[in-house]
């Protein structure tokens, strides 16, 4: 008798952050080659991820950076 044991035990909500954030990566990549300014994935206080320009804020705020799960650095420099 084979005993099947479940591989992935996440519940639906790890599975839809895991999903969001997977999302928010791919945005942060596509957008980071065509930038001069840093892409960072931040997460929300009700789980969710979003991709923030650091050109969006003069300098991000500490409630901000503290929410930073992945930086994906510039892909543009104006220094010559």
């Amino acid at each position: 008798m084979t005993d099947m044991t479940p591989i992935c035990t996440a519940d639906a909500a790890t599975i839809l952050f895991d999903v969001g954030l997977l999302d928010a990566i791919l945005k942060a990549e596509a957008r980071a080659p065509y930038s001069y300014f840093d892409q960072h994935v931040i997460r929300t206080d009700d789980g969710c991820c979003w991709v923030a320009d650091e050109g969006s804020y003069e300098t991000l705020m500490q409630d901000l950076a503290d929410r930073i799960i992945l930086t994906i650095p510039a892909g543009r420099s104006d220094e010559s």
